[in-house]
């Protein structure tokens, strides 16, 4: 079965703090639900592959992903994309879209679309999947808004 969620929301801080706390996914484990471990296997200016470690309710799973970032630039956007087909993917692809709206708030695009080798994960992430990907959502934008709070303190 294949997945798609999208959702887009303000997120209350700036387009370089939005993008800079996806594109650092060694920290993710601090405050990403079900995110255990993260390693970065290579990195290079606008690129990485990363190892991820996930356990939901009980199951762990691994995968690797590529990670292709576009900084913000002048004309006020950035992109991050992410695809794997290694560990418990079949197939997997995430998009963010940052759009700058003023100095405090950025529109924050997510986009991702999954399918899982194991049928396991698919049957009991079917009841949950929006759900799981909303609570993931909501991580980035608390943890952004208390980061840009923390700079303003």
């Amino acid at each position: 079965m294949l997945y798609q969620y999208r959702t887009e929301d303000i997120f209350l801080c700036s387009l370089q703090e939005a993008f800079q706390l996806v594109i650092d996914v060694e920290k993710y484990p601090h405050f990403i639900p079900w995110c255990k471990v993260v390693h970065i296997k290579e990195k290079t200016e606008n690129q990485m592959i990363v190892d991820l470690l996930a356990v939901f309710y009980g199951i762990k799973g691994q995968y690797t992903s590529e990670v292709i970032s576009i900084p913000p630039n002048k004309s006020n956007l950035a992109l991050v994309k992410v695809t794997s087909s290694h560990g418990i993917f079949k197939y997997l692809y995430n998009e963010w879209q940052f759009i700058y709206l003023d100095e405090y708030q950025t529109i924050v695009k997510f986009y991702i679309e999954f399918k899982f080798k194991s049928n396991i994960f698919s049957m009991m992430l079917n009841q949950v999947y929006k759900r799981a990907q909303s609570k993931i959502i909501t991580a980035f934008k608390n943890r952004a808004e208390k980061i840009a709070q923390q700079k303003l303190s």
